[in-house]
């Protein structure tokens, strides 16, 4: 247990490091291209995107996911993951090259042809690089990994940038998608000691699919479920709406990402490794979505808040139209945040059937609102995303999670509550600062006036709440890297007792 701790600790640390600076430098990249082009060459790729998104789901066929949690692992299980993952990937790529006329046809929009081929040979890319992925996450060796993220997000946005400089147009969009692969593809074998043997077992590959399988099923069912929206705006209402959605949709999940996919990439693996072991589980799951929601909460309740300054200053007046979207959205990543740590449970369970059923579930309700949504525009469509996080899906999600482990969902909304009102308390007055701001001040000093105040107040009330999550993550954050950096010792103090802690 102590060397997973460390493993553990270690691999936030890398996980997060690769997360920063990745998110950091796409975010840049992005705001360039956003200058450079628009909400038209965005719309352009995004429908494109709903469809090989899609396919890229198939590729892995929930392997890479098998290997992760299986207790026994042979080389005659990697290389048969390998050839399958290949094989899939070749298919669709053929099948996206002779579907490209009725891609255009969709949608009725005749670029979309070649971009629909070009992005089509991501699978492949995607395949080649997938076990040799799988193998570092299992090993929580997520050092070498970080090089691996690195490589491709710094080389796909300086080429991305340069084209669109260049007048390249979306194309400059279509090349950073493929480079990035690429040079994920040769970073992954160049880190990666594991090679595939010329072999297929049939044994070893009815094992990994009969846990993948369902798990695969159930990200399809899911990703059209969380798809379906932009596949309605590009169809019924064309490339500038769904840019602006897409757009809004990507800046939402910046903040996200940079903190629940560093622990969800971590505790799949960690918690698949003690899956015997129920009361630790459910020690560890509640320290880490208190830890979540203290920090997510308040990002994206300030997301909220500060959308109309921060568009205008990060994106310029043209995409003005994503404002509502982004502050209806910051809700739905808000809840998002911590139910969507279920799929740690149901994986490192091994209950695919669970995930296959609920994503059926989670797929009528994005498609009804959907459906409904679009009636309104692009709003709409937020609104219905929003509704359906909030009201039909946190409770039956979080239900089903808890009861794996013996934790009422009661418990699981009462460990939550501090962050929740601590950061609501700082968002009304971070609105009530702007809106005395908004008349007189410039986007920069409204951003700045109000991440400032809101970081203050924010403190203040977790600090006067005595938060054990404030506790738990300052604990993290000593164990991590205070060794390495000793002002964190001087600034936070000395590493805080844990308590134990029961379902």
């Amino acid at each position: 247990m102590v060397s997973l701790l460390h493993r553990t600790l270690a691999g936030f640390g890398w996980r997060g490091a690769t997360q920063s600076l990745t998110q950091a430098f796409q975010f840049g990249v992005s705001i360039l291209l956003a200058h450079l082009l628009g909400p038209h060459e965005f719309g352009l790729v995004a429908m494109v995107w709903v469809l090989t998104g899609f396919a890229s789901v198939l590729v892995d066929m929930g392997l890479g996911a098998a290997i992760i949690q299986r207790q026994e692992l042979s080389q005659g299980h990697l290389s048969s993951a390998f050839w399958i993952n290949v094989a899939i990937a070749s298919i669709l790529t053929g099948a996206f090259v002779a579907a490209a006329p009725l891609v255009a046809g969709f949608y009725d929009e005749p670029r979309l042809r070649l971009l629909t081929v070009a992005l089509s040979f991501n699978f492949v890319l995607t395949a080649l690089s997938a076990v040799q992925l799988s193998l570092l996450d299992r090993s929580l060796d997520f050092r070498r990994k970080f090089w691996i993220e690195m490589a491709a997000a710094v080389s796909s946005g300086a080429v991305a940038v340069f084209l669109a400089v260049f007048g390249a147009g979306v194309w400059s969009i279509v090349a950073q998608s493929l480079v990035a692969g690429i040079a994920r593809f040769g970073a992954s074998w160049r880190l990666s000691d594991w090679r595939p043997a010329w072999s297929l077992e049939r044994r070893a590959s009815e094992e990994l699919l009969r846990y993948g399988w369902k798990l695969a099923g159930s990200w399809t069912i899911s990703y059209w479920g969380r798809n379906i929206d932009r596949l309605l705006l590009g169809r019924l209402l064309g490339t500038a709406p769904l840019g602006v959605y897409s757009a809004a949709f990507r800046l939402i999940a910046l903040p996200l990402d940079l903190t629940t996919d560093v622990i969800n990439n971590v505790m799949f693996p960690a918690l698949s490794s003690i899956q015997e072991d129920r009361k630790t589980i459910a020690a560890v799951y509640l320290r880490s979505t208190r830890m979540i929601a203290l920090v997510t909460f308040p990002m994206m309740i300030g997301f909220a808040a500060l959308a109309e300054p921060a568009v205008l200053l990060v994106l310029g007046e043209r995409w003005r139209a994503s404002i509502g979207v982004i502050q209806l959205l910051a809700f739905s990543g808000m809840a998002q945040s911590v139910y969507n740590t279920a799929s740690w449970l149901f994986m490192s369970q091994g209950r695919t059937t669970l995930i296959l059923r609920l994503g059926v579930y989670t797929a009528a309700v994005r498609v009804a609102g959907a459906a409904i949504g679009v009636r309104w525009g692009v709003i709409g469509v937020a609104l219905a995303y929003v509704v359906g996080s909030l009201v039909f899906l946190w409770y039956p999600v979080w239900r089903s999670a808890g009861s794996l482990i013996g934790i009422r969902y009661s418990r699981l909304m009462r460990n939550i509550e501090g962050p929740f009102l601590c950061a609501a308390g700082m968002g009304a007055v971070v609105v009530l600062l702007d809106r005395w701001l908004s008349a007189h001040a410039a986007p920069a000093l409204r951003v700045a006036a109000g991440m400032i105040v809101g970081t203050g107040v924010y403190a203040s009330l977790v600090q006067g709440s005595r938060l054990e999550a404030w506790h738990d993550l300052r604990r993290i954050v000593l164990r991590v890297g205070g060794q390495s950096f000793p002002i964190l010792v001087r600034v936070l103090g000395d590493e805080p007792t844990l308590r134990s802690e029961t379902g």
